[in-house]
């Protein structure tokens, strides 16, 4: 390496160190950080929490009032839930007023109707598995009395009464709760990329408007100057994604609380595997390198930061075009055309191969052909950026496409 490519590569290591210090000792970056740090603590303190509150909290008690011939068992409605009691028909308004005053849960009155039976509900806010649960234990009560009065066959009144079970399977190798971790995964990286690609965007705007890029300029070629800040701040949200994900893999090896099976806590330990982790990282960094190079390139076109929103509008689009394709055709069909589609396109690749990855839906060699293409087209970027932004960050007007274009011939 000659003088110069030394020169460029420490340049680019200053600017690199100073950009990702400035960026994690401000105050928003140590907020979140912390927030993300407490939010997993609570997800894995959130069984313990309802445990605990559940426990203390007393039983739901409920009266009903039966004006029917059906034979209710206390001990039966207590096997629904809480602590039932039979109440006569002649004090229903004083059992209302108990429940306005928080001294019942909910009373429930059954009355004779022409060829059915009506049940009133009295809840200040209906509990409707408990309903449900309710209303087909009155069915069985009122078959098993007209059995008895009709003489029905016990076996055939069973076997009439014999419900249909439904089970869901998932369609792919993968927890059932997985879907939620994919929504999860997204969120975090559309809201990484959308943020600190505008803190890119800003970050050369602001430089640019107060002239400091001039002298800066003198002492650090663009080029290596772009590279060192758009690295700097991806560092430093890499910093806050694997804060958020490596406090999981301490609180989960730490043992302090136990996560239920089929919770969304056990689904995450086994699926955020190490394997899945660096999944994660890198197309992340992929990810954030191709929209962040766009937003440095805008960041060089315009005069101030004033002019960033409407500046950035396109890149914004796409990235909500690539959250929309997601959610609406890869999420539910992680094997279909459309997923296999957006696999390969750079603006969308990064959000679908990893939900094909969760859902065990892509091949390893797909992965190495989606990998190539997306590094060719940071390549392509990188080449355009290393034109367009050193004549950008010179002119102090807003410029556009055209111009740069112009000004590269």
């Amino acid at each position: 390496m000659n003088g110069r490519g030394v020169i460029k590569v420490r340049n680019f290591g200053i600017v690199f160190k100073t950009i990702y210090k400035e960026s994690i000792k401000t105050k928003s970056f140590l907020s979140i950080t912390i927030g993300l740090v407490l939010l997993s603590f609570l997800l894995f303190a959130s069984p313990a929490i309802i445990s605990y509150f559940d426990k203390n909290k007393p039983a739901d008690t409920y009266k009903i009032v039966n004006g029917t011939n059906l034979p209710l068992s206390v001990e039966e409605l207590t096997n629904l839930g809480g602590e039932w009691e039979l109440a006569k028909p002649d004090n229903i308004n004083s059992l209302k007023e108990a429940v306005k005053n928080e001294e019942l849960s909910g009373v429930f009155v059954l009355d004779e109707q022409p060829n059915q039976i009506q049940l009133d509900v009295y809840m200040p806010k209906v509990n409707q598995k408990l309903l449900l649960t309710l209303e087909a234990y009155l069915e069985q009560t009122k078959l098993v009395s007209l059995a008895v009065t009709e003489a029905i066959d016990p076996a055939v009144l069973q076997s009439l009464n014999t419900p249909v079970l439904s089970h869901i399977q998932p369609l792919y190798e993968t927890e059932p709760n997985a879907m939620l971790i994919v929504y999860g995964l997204i969120a975090i990286m559309f809201l990484a990329i959308s943020t600190y690609g505008n803190n890119v965007a800003t970050a050369i705007a602001s430089e640019k408007s107060s002239r400091v890029m001039e002298v800066m300029i003198t002492k650090v070629a663009p080029i290596p100057m772009m590279y060192g800040k758009i690295l700097g701040i991806g560092l430093a949200s890499l910093t806050q994604l694997f804060s958020f994900i490596g406090s999981f893999f301490v609180w989960s090896n730490l043992g302090i609380f136990k996560a239920p099976e089929g919770s969304i806590v056990q689904t995450i330990m086994d699926t955020i595997t190490w394997e899945m982790a660096a999944y994660i990282f890198v197309f992340f960094i992929i990810g954030y390198f191709i929209y962040a190079t766009l937003f440095a390139i805008i960041g060089s076109m315009v005069s101030r930061p004033d002019d960033l929103s409407s500046a950035t509008m396109p890149i914004v689009i796409i990235l909500m075009a690539s959250l929309v394709v997601e959610m609406l055709f890869v999420m539910d069909y992680p094997e279909g055309k459309v997923a296999m589609i957006s696999s390969y396109i750079p603006f969308t690749a990064p959000m679908s191969v990893l939900i094909r990855i969760v859902y065990h839906t892509i091949s390893p060699i797909e992965i190495a052909v989606t990998l190539s293409v997306m590094l060719l087209f940071i390549a392509l970027f990188a080449a355009l950026a290393a034109r367009i932004y050193p004549k950008g960050v010179l002119k102090s007007d807003t410029l556009t496409f055209k111009q740069l274009i112009q000004f590269n011939r």
